[in-house]
């Protein structure tokens, strides 16, 4: 019988390329946060709708 031996794979030695997934989802949270926070002075200032604005927000973190 052959002898299997098993190897890290290249991929593996790599560091992930950008942020890491946690650093990510706590700059959606925390963005979606002081979008919720804007007066609505502040959301015409920018030019958000108040719809845009609703639907950015009610978004869960692990949505883009």
């Amino acid at each position: 019988m052959p002898t299997v031996t098993l190897s890290a794979s290249p991929a593996s030695h790599r560091p992930a390329p950008g942020p890491s997934v946690l650093r990510l989802w706590l700059r959606r949270i925390h963005t979606r946060r002081a979008l919720a926070a804007l007066h609505p002075d502040q959301l015409r200032d920018i030019g958000l709708e108040p719809w845009a604005l609703r639907a950015e927000i009610d978004k869960p973190f692990w949505r883009a």
